[in-house]
This record gives structure tokens, sequence and C-alpha cells, in this order.
């Protein structure tokens, strides 16, 4: 799973306006110590058969690789995901995981991404630059399989520019859907899919619970690794116009987190700073640990309760 965060930090390190300031040659220099779960804390999940389990993975940059955290948790206490929701960096690293990439090719994705080139600079009246070598590294990572023909359902959110409504795009190529979920207005060229101008679907849906619903899952664990308004003061024009929509990001996502079944709401921005992204990933995972007892009760009761709510086996 390391070396599944290398490979997820290369991508959110290349296609965020808000990570410049991070060294892409070391992604990973921290000093800070990594936090302990109590192993007593990790008893594992039993086969729920019948119960539809979905992860909804919030937008939030960088902050991201948090979700690479929270997935290694989940794996590793036998939670049996099968219905993946993503929103920007939150689409990045559920895509990567839906697809079933293995470690070793992930990593090999990482090593041959050119970190300069994944944002490359193309100012135009759209956008100052494109995320169109994101898209072309993912393809390259799916190796051409159709997004319905991934292990895990995936959807990524993305925003129609032109008349503001959300795009579900869980189907087809799945490096354009998630081009598409990551592309900011103004920093990023819009991208263009069956006519229309695509962009950011965190201006839609940040935490995307309702995404997960529509996929089919019956339960949603929804995690939220925005930025917050209070984490960090905007002075600028630039600073200033980023810091509107994360206020804006931060009320739709209250709201979608109400709808969840297990909300898990992360406050990164002074970890990233303090300690760089590798501690992202730790808290991710310590953030499911910590809650493991309470989510792993929640888990159970919603599985008990199902065959009587719906008939279904």
């Amino acid at each position: 799973m390391k070396r599944i965060a290398a490979a997820v930090a290369a991508l959110l390190l290349a296609a965020s306006p808000a990570l410049a300031r991070h060294d892409a040659a070391d992604p990973f220099a921290h000093d800070c110590p990594a936090p302990s779960a109590d192993p007593a804390q990790s008893q594992p999940l039993p086969p729920l058969p019948g119960l539809r389990i979905g992860l909804a993975l919030g937008s939030g940059s960088v902050h991201g690789l948090a979700h690479v955290g929270a997935i290694e948790a989940l794996e590793a206490r036998g939670v049996d995901v099968r219905v993946v929701a993503g929103t920007s960096a939150g689409a990045i690293v559920g895509s990567l995981w839906a697809s079933g990439l293995e470690a070793t090719a992930i990593e090999a994705f990482a090593k041959s991404a050119d970190l300069e080139r994944l944002g490359e600079f193309a100012p135009s009246w759209q956008g100052l630059r494109t995320n169109e070598e994101l898209r072309r590294r993912l393809a390259d990572a799916f190796g051409g399989r159709a997004i319905e023909s991934w292990p895990r359902r995936f959807g990524a959110v993305a925003t129609d520019l032109d008349d503001g409504t959300r795009r579900l795009l869980a189907s087809g190529d799945g490096a354009l859907a998630v081009q598409a979920s990551t592309a900011m207005p103004v920093y990023f060229t819009p991208v263009r899919l069956g006519g229309r101008r695509l962009g950011d679907g965190a201006l839609v849906e940040p935490v995307p619970v309702a995404t997960a619903r529509e996929l089919g899952a019956d339960y949603v664990i929804a995690i939220d690794v925005a930025y917050r308004p209070y984490e960090e003061p905007a002075s600028g024009l630039v600073q200033n116009g980023l810091q509107a929509m994360h206020i804006l990001v931060n009320a739709l996502a209250a709201a979608e987190l109400r709808d969840a079944d297990f909300p898990i709401r992360l406050d990164l921005h002074k970890t990233m700073t303090d300690c760089g992204p590798e501690s992202l990933v730790a808290a991710g995972r310590e953030a499911i640990a910590s809650r493991w007892p309470e989510l792993r009760r929640s888990l159970l009761a919603a599985r008990a309760v199902r065959p009587r709510a719906t008939g279904r086996p």
C-alpha cells in the first residue's frame, strides 16, 4: 500500500494548484512520528452477505492522500467495499483502487510520471493549465479497460460548467472521467465530453454520498478531507478566490455527510504543513483505526436489519 501511496502522491502533487510549495522530488519527507493503532481495536469484520458497502471519497487536493490510508485500514479489517465514488482528489485515489491495479503496476506508473507535464502550463481564455497529461497517464494505468469492467463499481463526479449540474461519469473512459472531475475552473481548462464543458466535481458534490447510493451502495462510508477555511489565512487575489471555493465546498460537504451511514471528517492542513504528505496517509489509516469499533458495530447492525427491510438475502 505504501507503493500505492507513492503513486497517488505523484498524481496529486502534479494535479493541484495548492501543492507548488511541496517538494515533488521527495513527496513523503517528514519528521513527525506516525500514530499507531491499538491492535485490540482491530477485530476484523466477518462477511456481510447482502450488504453492498460503498465508499465516498471527497475532494481536497493533496489531502486526498488520507484516502489511501483509509483504504488500507478498511482492507486490513476485512471491509469488502464494492462501490467507490470519488470527487476530484477522491476520484484519483478511488479510480486507482477500483480499477484493481496491482501495487507494482501503480509503482511503475508513479515512476514514469513527469510531474511537470501532468499539469502543463497552457494559458487560454478557458484556463491557465491543462491536465491532459494526467488523463494520458491514467489511461496507461487502466490499460484501456472501461470503468464498467473494473472489479469495483466506480463513478467520478464532475460539474457541467455550462448549466451547473452534476455529471456522474460511471462508464466508458475512466481516465477522462477523472480528468474532468479534477479540472478546477480557471486553473485547468475544462474537459469536453459529449459536447459539454466539464470541471471539478467539488463544485456540486464534494463528498459523493448520493453518487455512491446511485451506484448501488446500501451502506456508505464517507470521508471528507477538504481544506477548511479556518486552516490557513487567505491573502491576495488567487488565495481569496480559492478561499471562496473552500467555503462553498465545506457548506456542501457538511450537508452531504448528514446522509452518509458513517461519516468521517478530517482536518488535515496543519498535519500536512507540519509533517509532510506522508503523514496524511497515516492520518487516514488512524481515522479508521480510531473509530473501528464504532464502524464495525454500525456495519453489523446494518446487515442485521437489511433482510427485514428489503427482503434480500
